[in-house]
């Protein structure tokens, strides 16, 4: 069977779409089985909405045990979802009041874009931070130190890392305070998209949402522009794919992001962005993963489809699970130490350099130049 026709990759996609019909693999599936992977991938409130729909099935219908247990992790989604909303306002209100612009990142601005905002599998809360006294063309590097030292201050042990440095928790939910939105191995692509990020930061940090708690409008919080995110998420895309795996949850967030995309922009223009920042080749995996595996319509598509490594990247998809947790290749499942770490990623590397042969070939450099920047923080 080809990994196009997973079974649960087809039932993914008619849970994406209202109007489709039951998927002949839905005949056959266990939905025991099926819920566990929807867990795996962190996708639980996207497939409900489909389970939602199988009503009219004649035979394999899901059981009366099936749809509560479904039912049950569903409202599971529902309920964090709510929280971590309500964390990532107060997140944002506290920054702003300490001197700080600020915008979510990812998660539960991504929420917002989904046809039911509750039913996205919500994270942590990434919030990425400028000093307001910061002013274009500034001293960026010395921003980076005030937010870094800011954060210390209140928590003394927080690791600082190239992009972002762990926070205290609000209430229940991880927190990290990102300085940078994200990253390129490629020095030149990293230095061209740091300064594109800069460009932007002012229209996001000023585009203010709001978050929604069941059918409660509640305080609310900046989040990236559109135009912003479909260049940043596909640089997220690309970190966690080389690093350490990525899974449908977050295809599932820019294919509804690409859905939204607002009528005056060009996608032309994209497209050279894309093109100019590195992110041609995670671009065209991800637009065929868009357009063949779930669905999205052509006319939605930001960058020219590439079969070949749109496959690759699918079956990493579907070997990793989210964030690559359930990736029974990795040897640092099994080995905790920094040199196994060093090697995976290494053999990582090896496995992705004819997909992504830039970002690859760079990695062990940026890797030493990360082991240095982070001795002087």
């Amino acid at each position: 069977m080809s990994i196009i026709d997973n079974p649960f990759l087809d039932f993914v996609r008619f849970s994406l779409h209202d109007n489709a019909e039951i998927p002949r693999s839905a005949f056959h599936v266990s939905w025991n089985e099926m819920l566990e992977t929807a867990k795996k991938q962190s996708i639980v409130g996207v497939c409900w909405q489909g389970i939602q729909r199988l009503g009219g099935m004649s035979e394999n219908k899901p059981t009366d045990d099936d749809v509560m247990e479904w039912m049950g992790e569903a409202r599971k989604t529902e309920k964090r979802n709510k929280t971590v909303s309500e964390r990532a306002a107060w997140v944002y209100g506290n920054f702003k009041t300490e001197g700080f612009n600020a915008c979510v990142l990812k998660g539960q601005g991504n929420a917002l874009l989904y046809p039911n905002v509750l039913m996205r599998t919500p994270g942590d809360i990434d919030v990425w931070v400028i000093p307001q006294t910061y002013k274009k063309g500034g001293d960026y590097e010395e921003c980076i130190h005030k937010t870094i030292k800011y954060c210390k201050e209140l928590k003394p042990n927080a690791r600082a890392v190239y992009h972002h440095i762990d926070f205290r928790k609000a209430g229940d939910v991880e927190v990290e305070v990102h300085y940078r939105p994200s990253w390129m191995n490629n020095p030149i692509n990293n230095r061209r998209i740091q300064q594109w990020f800069l460009e932007h930061a002012e229209e996001c940090m000023t585009n203010e949402t709001i978050s929604v708690n069941g059918n409660t409008l509640t305080s609310g919080y900046a989040v990236p522009t559109w135009e912003f995110n479909v260049v940043f998420q596909l640089s997220h895309i690309f970190k966690h794919l080389l690093q350490e795996g990525i899974g449908l949850r977050q295809l599932i967030d820019y294919y509804y992001l690409l859905c939204n995309r607002p009528d005056d922009l060009s996608v032309e223009n994209i497209a050279k962005t894309i093109q100019h920042l590195g992110l041609s080749p995670i671009a065209g995996a991800v637009m065929w993963i868009m357009e063949n595996v779930l669905g999205l319509e052509e006319r939605f598509l930001v960058y020219e489809p590439n079969r070949k490594t749109g496959l690759f990247m699918l079956n990493e998809v579907v070997e990793s699970g989210n964030f690559g947790k359930f990736d029974e290749r990795k040897m640092s499942g099994h080995y905790r130490s920094p040199i196994m770490k060093n090697l995976q990623r290494l053999v990582r590397d090896v496995r992705m350099v004819g997909y992504f042969p830039s970002e690859c070939l760079c990695e062990p450099w940026f890797r030493v130049y990360h082991y240095l920047w982070r001795r002087r923080h």
